[in-house]
């Protein structure tokens, strides 16, 4: 995700506003999708970005609130790996 929240913050830096549409465009599947979706919510978490949604189900805009320079940081916890899903869990 950390990737992910990298390629969104640097969009919506240099053209201030974007569609969620606009900046999943070019994602090469469903999981990119999903992942600068979670970024998303990390740096509205963070105070970085903003929404706005004039109805319901309607296009979402994403409008930058974050700091000019500088390295966002976006949390880790999405891209921890859990180990092989076929391996047991350690019972001590």
């Amino acid at each position: 995700m950390r990737e992910q929240a990298a390629i969104v913050v640097q969009r919506l830096r240099r053209s201030r506003t974007s569609t969620f549409r606009s900046l999943t465009a070019d994602a090469d599947g469903t999981l990119v999708v999903i992942a600068r979706f979670l970024a998303l919510l990390e740096l509205f978490r963070d105070g970085a970005v903003a929404f706005d949604q004039v109805t319901p189900l309607g296009e979402l805009t994403v409008r930058w609130t974050g700091t000019d320079t500088g390295d966002v940081e976006v949390g880790a916890e999405f891209d921890e790996d859990d180990g092989p899903a076929d391996e047991p869990p350690d019972p001590a």
